[in-house]
């Protein structure tokens, strides 16, 4: 958990400018006693967002969102079906593992900082939050929580 001034800190902004992102419900927080408390991964995903100034764009694809003509990515120029067949499922499996080699604990600001897009950071926050929401289903599958 984070303070105001180390999630301002982080992000590059006032805290006066934290306090009220926490109150538009921009920032999750919680209050305890008079201090607000931020998730540093709310903190880190917000950070990974980049948001800009001024107004947001109209338009979902030219905001950068998704288009599904992309394909998955496992080597495909777009459009051809891999959901069916071994070499899909082997190179599914091995992204799984690679995902899992790399993201076994939370990523660093710096790699989230060093994304080249908001897709790729916000890909890295996803990875990891599964990662780390397997790791505490195992904690309390095993009555550590």
């Amino acid at each position: 958990m984070l303070s105001v001034a180390e999630s301002a800190q982080i992000l590059q902004v006032s805290s006066t400018r934290v306090r009220a992102l926490i109150k538009a419900g921009g920032l999750p927080a919680v209050k305890v006693g008079r201090a607000w408390c931020v998730r540093e991964e709310d903190v880190l995903g917000r950070l990974s967002k980049r948001p800009k100034r001024g107004r947001p764009r109209a338009s979902g694809a030219a905001a950068g969102g998704f288009r599904a003509e992309n394909g998955l990515g496992c080597g495909t120029s777009g459009g051809e079906d891999l959901s069916q067949g071994a070499d899909f499922s082997e190179k599914a499996h091995e992204l799984y593992l690679s995902c899992k080699e790399c993201f076994g604990s939370f990523p660093s600001s710096d790699l989230v900082e060093g994304a080249r897009s908001h897709e790729e950071a916000s890909f890295y926050m996803a990875v990891a939050d599964f990662f780390l929401q397997q790791k505490q289903s195992r904690l309390v599958a095993e009555g550590v929580y």
